[in-house]
């Protein structure tokens, strides 16, 4: 998976031209994330699906048409952690995509704006003036897999220092000297772990060999395992009943 950002003050053309983006990239899996100060109520309160929101951790509404998944808030870590696209296009989190290294577009309306440039910016765009062939080839050359600050050393560099060399075009570096870009994915206890392209292998073709010698598997490109060792799955000994006033339940059955 391989991030970039759009930013820029308001009404300078962030979904704009995201949305052209969306409308000119074929042949891989595109994801975007938007992020807004507006409160926007994404279900109609007192229904059905909004209730069963309300109290749960994730509540999944699906339609004939559409299904959607509601969390509570989520930081763009998490939001990031849970996603698996060849592409992802982030509108907004502007701190965020300094503090996690992701390089971005910058928007600017006759020059408001300007004062956001910094060494993570790939490409700026002024007055909704471009070349939507050019934005797509600096998309494809420097989006990078999000690398956390992990700072493993890997590339010969700390996380900041790849991104900026890379985006510079210094020392030949490209995405894939991280090692966040090899296609394996390692989390634990919700963390993002890095893996050198050396135990990579052995885990990826180890899992490989164990799952092809299962039954109706044959070459399995995308393989999940999951685990959690402190999970018993006896509910009942996790389970405690909330105490609800007969008055409050009243309320809650009209």
């Amino acid at each position: 998976m391989r991030v970039i950002g759009v930013i820029g003050k308001k009404d300078t053309g962030k979904t704009s031209i995201i949305c052209d983006i969306l409308k000119h990239v074929s042949g891989i899996s595109v994801a975007t994330i938007k992020k807004t100060h507006h409160d926007v109520e994404v279900d109609t309160p007192n229904t059905d699906s909004y209730r069963m929101k309300e109290n749960s951790n994730l509540s999944v509404l699906s339609t004939g048409a559409k299904t959607g998944f509601y969390y509570d808030k989520m930081s763009l870590y998490e939001i990031l952690s849970k996603l698996d696209y060849d592409l992802v296009i982030i509108e907004g989190f502007k701190e965020e995509l300094i503090e996690f290294n992701i390089p971005k577009i910058l928007m600017v309306e006759g020059k408001r704006g300007l004062d956001l440039l910094d060494n993570q910016v790939i490409m700026t765009i002024e007055d909704f003036k471009y070349d939507i062939k050019e934005v797509i080839e600096m998309i494809a050359d420097k989006a990078v897999v999000p690398t956390y600050n992990f700072n493993c050393g890997h590339c010969g560099y700390d996380c900041k220092q790849f991104v900026e060399k890379m985006i510079k075009g210094e020392d030949n570096l490209k995405w894939d000297r991280c090692v966040m870009s090899y296609s394996i994915k390692i989390t634990a206890n919700d963390k993002i772990i890095p893996a050198n392209p050396f135990v990579s292998d052995i885990i990826k073709n180890t899992i490989k060999g164990m799952m092809v010698s299962l039954k109706s598997v044959e070459n399995p490109e995308k393989i999940t395992v999951s685990f959690d060792e402190t999970s018993d799955n006896d509910l009942s000994s996790k389970i405690v009943v909330k105490t609800i006033k007969n008055e409050e339940l009243d309320s809650k059955k009209n």
